[in-house]
């Protein structure tokens, strides 16, 4: 009997663990890369460490207190041409090949 109820609640101690993970994950910064100008067309959204941008387009930054580094590089290879520390898009396109989110 005692070693169910230590199963449930070790279980009930995971749940809330995840909960709050998921949580801190949804209210990171995060950084959003457009395949067209004009933030239009198909996208990717990136959280969270190292990431390979699929598109090149447009972009827009949404900044929650985590910054994202940009890398010419693919894999954050190397040192990082730009911080993002504010929340901001450009229209214009971007050279950029990966980005690390600082989670």
């Amino acid at each position: 009997m005692a070693s169910g109820t230590m199963n449930t609640l070790s279980m009930l101690f995971m749940a809330f663990v995840l909960m709050a993970v998921a949580s801190e994950l949804a209210s990171a910064s995060s950084f959003t890369v457009y395949r067209l100008s004009g933030c239009s067309g198909e996208s990717q959204t990136y959280r969270c460490g190292c990431n390979n941008l699929l598109y090149m387009g447009d972009y827009r930054f949404t900044y929650t207190g985590q910054t994202a580094r940009m890398y010419n590089t693919r894999n954050c290879l190397g040192d990082s041409v730009a911080t993002l520390s504010g929340s901001g898009s450009r229209w214009a396109g971007i050279g950029w090949r990966s980005v690390n989110l600082q989670c």
